[in-house]
This record gives structure tokens, C-alpha cells and sequence, in this order.
């Protein structure tokens, strides 16, 4: 019990900002769940797992034809939609988890790599970032993206130090984990070349084996797949690599879009649209700091090279590929931004005539930040909404007693999606609009020339035309299957 107090009292302005992260990562937790048919399908793969027993390698199909994101993540949301009677706010909680561990990991990775108080200076900034925020609140298998750099990060400065058995260890992990959840973070791997070289010792091969072997356990789903499916994903990973995937722009406005969109990143995790400050010279301004930090040896140059490798890689990579670039792609270069503000505000603090500017910067940091989370708008169109709209759809199709419904969209494309877990669970037997099932028409967004019968947030419904059914044809019309659940979800393999 004593050593609990002691670490507690050690510890304690870490706890105090873990607990802050965690209020920011959970207020308003129902209203704030953007659910759409990436939270649907996770649900699907659950369900799928636990009622129909069926062992799946692979989770939903990417953005690149043929690849899939690995199921670790949504293996790991089994018990908590355990907890939650398989309500997919369970993501939620397992989500909100992963996000104090990613607070934790920026603290322990700084304070290990610097010392203590630029950990808390990390961890501070990186729990109350809005950008950050919203990052570790996003229930889809990317959201740890950025802690899997963290930790990266961490490998690297172990080899640069010559702790390369504990390196090639926790490098085999990280490799195995990146199938899980980006393959964009295949580009940093060349780092560890630099940091192998940079380091100035002998290549350790025994450490290096045992990383192999540490990633070939961990690979082994991955491994199982591929030569059941002849390589399949190999095959259209390199497809991908070797054809045009249909880019808007290319060339010098391509490189241009890439540095505008690291800028638009880095201007979020700052301070959003809260000023109207020229973005685009933020990364230099970044890059400037680093330098200076590195000439007065504040970081080490080593670092500061392994930092310019990072940025230029993603740069230069993404610039070339032949892919529509979104801004989450670039998420791996964030750690870079937060060790570069984190080491300069430390520093900042450290000269006694201007210490006071540092906690000024960090103080108006997180006003900012936390200000912009308590005014964000809500989308009403989310978790609580489809839910609700699926509920009274049940109520409705029991009190008239339909055996089975239809459901129709009035929306845009992909807006359709996201409602076939709900469904399932309010144990609704649907059948398609061209059948003689009642026929229940969800409108997004709601409309002036629509009148629709029930509003949820932004989601209408419109209820069928009772007189239009008659009790024989409905039953013929709900003999055999329920299409919900019989036809496969979009982006899931069967």
C-alpha cells in the first residue's frame, strides 16, 4: 500500500492530466460517437464471430482493392460488446482505454527519451489537443495510429543507444501491428536503417533474430491468410504500388496538396481555426525550432535527422504515389510536431526572464484546445440517432404486427449505410423495398420538400402507407430469408 502512495505521489501531476484526458475523451461520449458503416461492420464482425463461430483472419476490406486491415482490433471489442449487451457503444469504452494508453505512452516514451517534465509536457499537450482528442475518440482500428509512432519512435532512439536487444523486440511487435492498423507506417521502417547507422555500433544480427521471430509469431494471422488466399493482398499491395490509382492531381500541385494537408494536421493539433494564421508556414516554423534546438544541444542531432527522414519520407512518398491523399494518412508524422513543442516549451521554461511565456503558450494551449471541444458541433446524426430511428421503426412494424419490414433511403451515397447492426440487434426480419413489405423510408438530412412522420436529430422517417398493405400479402412477401443479415456487409469478406 505504501509504494501505491509513493508511486501515486510521483506520479501525481501525471495522474491529474490522465484524468483530464479522460474526461475529454468521454464527455459527452453518446452524443460525440460519429457511428457510421465502419462502427456497423465492426459490429457485424463481432456478431459474426460470437453467433455464427466463424474464426475470421482479416477485418474489413481498405481503401486499395484486395487489402484488408488486420482483426486485432475487432477481436478486441468482443468483451466490451460483452459488457454492453453488444451495443456498439462498447467501441466506446474500449476506444476510450486505448486513448489513456496513448497519454500514458507519450508521457513514458519523453520522459525515457528527454526526462520527466518534458513527459508531462507531451502528455499535457497530447490530452487536451482537440486534433488529439478526436483522434483517440474515433472508434475505427486506426485510431492508434499515432501511439504506434510513439512507441516507434521509442525503438529508434533504443538502437541509436545500443539497447538493440529491447529494440529489435519491440520492433517485431510494431512491424507485426502495422497490418492492424495502417500500412502507411510501412514507410518509416527505412528509419531504423538510419538509426542502425546513426548509432555508430555493430549491426547486433542475434537481436535482429529474435526480432524476426517476435514478428513471425506475431504475423501469424497474417501469414495463415495470405498463403490460404495465394498471397492475395501481396499481390494487390504491389498492384497498388505499380499502377495509377486514379490521383486528381500530380506532379508539383500533388507535392503542394501533401505539404497543405501536414499543415492543415498541424495547424489542428495547435490550434484549429481558432486563429487566422498562414498554416503554411508552420511546418518550416517547426523545422526551424528543431534546428535551433539541435545547434544549442537541446536535442540531439542524431534526432533531429531521424526527425527530417520522417517528414521527407512521408513528403516525398505521398507526393509521387498515384492515390487521393486524405489528411489522416499523414497521421504518423504528428509525433514529430509534439517531441519538437514539447522539447522547445521545456526549454522555453528552463531561462529564468521568460519563463513565464512557456506556461503563457501552454495555459492559452489548452484553453484553446478545450474550449473548441466544449463548443463543437454536434452531429446529429450519429450513434443516438440511428439507433433511435431504428427503435421506433420496431415499435411501429410491432404494434401493427408485421412480421417483417422494408427499408428505404433517402439520402446520398454511403449515407444508406451504418443502420444494418442496429437492425439486427432490435431482431428486425427485413426484406427488400420491391417486396410487398411495409416499406419505411429513412430521410438524411431532413428536408423542407420532404414531411417526414418522426424526427431524430438530423434523421427523419417516413412511415409506410398503411392502407397499401394487406395481411396476406405481407406474409408471402416475408417467407424466407432476412436480407439483413443473409446478403454480405459491403467492405466485409464473407
Amino acid at each position: 500500500m505504501r509504494k501505491i502512495i509513493k508511486s501515486i505521489i510521483k506520479h501525481k501531476y501525471f495522474l491529474l492530466i490522465l484524468i483530464v484526458g479522460l474526461f475529454l475523451r468521454v464527455y459527452k461520449y453518446d452524443e460525440l460517437f460519429l457511428y457510421g458503416h465502419d462502427q456497423d461492420l465492426a459490429g457485424w464482425f463481432v456478431r459474426d464471430v460470437v453467433f455464427n463461430r466463424h474464426v475470421r483472419l482479416i477485418g474489413q476490406e481498405t481503401s486499395t482493392a484486395g487489402i484488408y486491415i488486420g482483426p486485432l482490433y475487432y477481436y478486441l471489442l468482443i468483451p466490451f460488446y460483452f459488457l454492453t449487451g453488444f451495443d456498439p457503444i462498447g467501441g466506446v469504452i474500449l476506444i476510450t482505454l486505448l486513448g489513456l494508453f496513448s497519454i500514458w505512452s507519450v508521457y513514458h516514451v519523453l520522459s525515457r527519451v528527454y526526462e520527466k517534465n518534458i513527459g508531462l509536457i507531451a502528455s499535457l499537450l497530447y490530452a487536451t489537443s482537440y486534433y488529439m482528442v478526436f483522434n483517440d475518440r474515433e472508434v475505427v482500428p486506426t485510431m492508434p495510429v499515432i501511439t504506434w509512432t510513439v512507441w516507434f519512435f521509442y525503438t529508434l532512439y533504443l538502437v541509436l543507444q545500443g539497447y538493440k536487444k529491447q529494440g529489435y523486440l519491440l520492433l517485431g511487435v510494431l512491424i507485426a501491428l502495422i497490418w492492424h492498423l495502417n500500412f502507411a507506417l510501412i514507410l518509416l521502417l527505412p528509419l531504423v536503417f538510419l538509426a542502425e547507422f546513426l548509432s555508430k555500433k555493430k549491426p547486433d544480427f542475434d537481436a535482429m533474430f529474435r526480432g524476426l521471430i517476435v514478428l513471425g509469431i506475431s504475423s501469424l494471422p497474417l501469414i495463415v491468410f495470405e498463403l490460404r488466399h495465394n498471397f492475395q493482398q501481396v499481390r494487390a499491395f504491389i498492384t497498388a504500388l505499380t499502377t495509377d490509382q486514379a490521383a486528381v492531381v500530380t506532379g508539383w500541385a500533388k507535392f503542394q496538396r501533401v505539404y497543405s494537408l501536414a499543415s492543415v494536421n498541424l495547424r489542428g493539433f495547435l490550434y484549429g481555426n481558432t486563429f487566422n494564421l498562414p498554416q503554411i508556414l508552420l511546418p518550416i516554423l517547426f523545422l526551424l525550432i528543431s534546428g535551433l534546438l539541435t545547434f544549442y544541444k537541446k536535442i540531439d542531432k542524431r534526432h533531429n535527422l531521424i526527425f527530417l527522414g520522417w517528414l521527407t519520407i512521408y513528403q516525398v512518398f505521398f507526393s509521387t504515389y498515384s492515390k487521393i491523399v486524405s489528411e489522416y494518412y499523414l497521421n504518423g508524422m504528428m509525433i514529430v510536431w509534439l517531441v519538437i513543442l514539447s522539447v522547445g516549451l521545456y526549454q522555453l521554461m528552463k531561462i529564468k526572464k521568460i519563463r513565464l511565456l512557456g506556461f503563457v503558450i501552454i495555459g492559452v494551449f489548452v484553453f484553446l484546445n478545450v474550449n473548441r471541444l466544449f463548443t463543437h458541433t454536434i452531429n446529429r446524426s450519429g450513434y443516438i440517432e440511428r439507433k433511435q430511428i431504428v427503435k421506433i421503426v420496431n415499435e411501429d412494424a410491432r404494434s401493427n404486427n408485421y412480421p417483417c419490414v422494408a427499408i428505404s433511403y433517402i439520402t446520398g451515397p454511403g449515407y444508406d449505410l451504418g443502420y444494418r447492426y442496429f437492425l439486427w440487434l432490435e431482431k428486425i426480419k427485413i426484406k427488400k423495398p420491391s417486396s410487398l413489405a411495409p416499406v419505411y423510408t429513412i430521410v438524411y438530412p431532413l428536408r423542407d420538400d420532404i414531411a417526414v412522420d418522426e424526427t431524430a436529430g438530423a434523421i427523419g422517417l417516413i412511415y409506410p402507407d398503411y392502407s397499401s398493405y394487406n395481411t396476406e400479402g405481407i406474409g408471402k412477401s416475408c417467407e424466407g430469408d432476412n436480407v439483413n443479415v443473409s446478403e454480405p456487409m459491403w467492405g466485409m469478406p464473407i
